[in-house]
């Protein structure tokens, strides 16, 4: 009899870690490139808009990334061909030292220029096939970043998460 009970509750366990991690989306490391349709698979992805061949997306499921520590970021998702392409982020009163002791220690030293008031960071991961860009501004202290799936880029127009320059 303890063994049936056992058993029902692995079994019972099992199910629910199974319900539970099958739409489950992981904003720290986001699978790009990959099928967008199993990913919202639990409809926590509302569509905000449309542009340029990229259809954006706000997450509204649980998600802690280190920015949330700190900061309110506003994040989107963006979406090409039903495949997830990019994440781009919005600060406001952000700090360059904090920026650029954690992004060196997540993703390494950064090619880095001054672009009038912006501080301009790129990193290139060819074995992810993944680029990241940081731009910040030394008056507002805002930044614009964008992280994305190069195979997905849509041809060089606005909604480019590469540009950043609205």
């Amino acid at each position: 009899m303890m063994l049936r009970g056992l058993l029902f509750c692995i079994v019972v366990l099992t199910l629910f870690v199974s319900a539970a991690s099958a739409g489950s989306f992981d904003c720290v490391k986001p699978p790009y490139g990959k099928p967008f349709a199993p990913i919202n698979e639990d409809g926590a992805f509302q569509k905000v808009k449309e542009e340029g061949g990229v259809a954006y997306y706000n997450y509204t499921g649980p998600c802690k990334i280190g920015v949330y520590e700190r900061l309110t970021p506003v994040i989107a998702y963006g979406v090409v061909g039903d495949k997830l392409y990019s994440r781009v982020m919005q600060t406001e009163n952000d700090d360059i030292d904090i920026i650029r002791q954690v992004t060196t220690k997540l993703a390494g030293t950064p090619k880095t220029t001054e672009e009038g008031d912006w501080t301009v960071m790129r990193w290139n991961f060819p074995e992810k096939q993944i680029k990241m860009k940081l731009k910040y501004n030394n008056k507002t202290k805002a930044t614009k970043s964008a992280l994305y799936y190069e195979p997905l880029r849509p041809g060089q127009n606005k909604a480019n998460p590469e540009d950043l320059d609205d």
